[in-house]
């Protein structure tokens, strides 16, 4: 059954999620059973509305029984709580962790994968289908997506399937002269690709001088490109290690050393940020901006392992309300740590 629920959490995260409530729920009935639903809201920090719909199903599935006095649960409840005791323990620290996270941080949802990136590199592929999964189902026709770049995001690219209608992708940003499988050009393409939608290029450095950057944005590619971006309905993004990003960018020794003076830990859309989600520094990079997040329907950050769970915290702690979280477990008890 541990096999089982592993498959499932693969392919139908949110039944897992769902079964994880209703046991919850079942556990939290017996210890103070008999119990009223407005008891168990509170117990539970779960809206009456939310319980009255699951515990109408359990009653109906005779694990529960509905006295004057309040819930209880049935023989059958009870033996179904000792089969799924064992194998939930798998799943709860990851479940926990996601609650944490998002209540914390009021986002919109987290999810949490088991593993950590930084030890096994098959954990990154179970970021990216999880997210893939997520993210099919948000997508409709006509949508247009930025997304950046990374290893994280060719993961995420790399679980997509062919979707019934046509979805635009547009690359957030310029290129960071990177490998080319992880640009924000590359990942776009294959992501229309692999669902079968269309995409644009953004073709230009990611970091520019003031001279240069004015000039590009007289480019009428380039201005189409960001119009396309400033439209879009949803952004993936990942979160970057602050001096790893800025050494990817060939920043001068003096922003580096700016970096490290002002204990910079995180990246994101070209702003660096400290521990507590102050900005330190801004390059100047052509394509989405922090304040453009604002405008969009969707926000998914997809980013894990231990060694990024701080820029994760510090990037949460000025993150839009409508972003969903994909980390794994590694970076995640980072985040929860006080």
């Amino acid at each position: 059954m541990e096999d089982l629920l592993k498959v499932q959490q693969k392919l139908i995260p949110e039944l897992v999620d769902r079964m994880y409530r209703r046991f919850t729920i079942l556990t939290t009935i017996k210890m103070h059973q008999p119990v009223g639903r407005r008891s168990l809201s509170e117990y539970m920090n779960l809206t009456e509305r939310v319980l009255r719909s699951e515990t109408n199903t359990l009653k109906k599935q005779e694990l529960i029984k509905v006295k004057p006095t309040g819930m209880e649960i049935t023989d059958e409840g009870e033996r179904l709580i000792d089969e799924l005791e064992t194998y939930f323990n798998m799943y709860s620290d990851g479940y926990h962790l996601a609650q944490l996270i998002k209540e914390r941080y009021q986002i919109n949802n987290v999810y949490v994968v088991p593993g950590d990136t930084d030890i096994d590199s098959a954990v990154k592929k179970e970021m990216g289908n999880q997210a893939g999964q997520l993210l099919e189902k948000t997508f409709y026709k006509d949508a247009i997506v930025s997304i950046t770049g990374g290893s994280t995001m060719a993961s995420v690219s790399d679980s997509m399937h062919v979707l019934p209608f046509k979805t635009f992708f547009v690359p957030a940003r310029g290129g960071l002269g990177e490998n080319m499988v992880y640009q924000a050009n590359t990942i776009a393409a294959s992501m229309a690709e692999q669902t079968g939608g269309d995409y644009t290029t953004l073709y230009v450095p990611d970091n520019v001088s003031e001279s240069t950057y004015e000039l590009l944005l007289q480019e009428p590619s380039v201005i189409n490109t960001l119009d396309k971006i400033k439209q879009s309905n949803i952004t993936v993004h990942g979160i970057g290690d602050a001096l790893k990003m800025a050494n990817r960018r060939h920043s001068p020794k003096d922003v580096i050393e700016m970096l490290q003076h002002h204990n910079a830990v995180g990246e994101a859309f070209g702003y660096y940020f400290d521990t507590n989600g102050n900005i330190v520094h801004k390059v100047k990079t052509i394509g989405l901006q922090m304040e453009d997040l604002e405008s969009k329907q969707y926000i998914f950050a997809v980013a894990g392992g231990a060694s990024k769970g701080e820029a994760i915290k510090a990037y949460l702690s000025i993150a839009p309300k409508n972003t969903i979280l994909i980390t794994d477990e590694g970076a995640a008890k980072t985040i929860v740590q006080s």
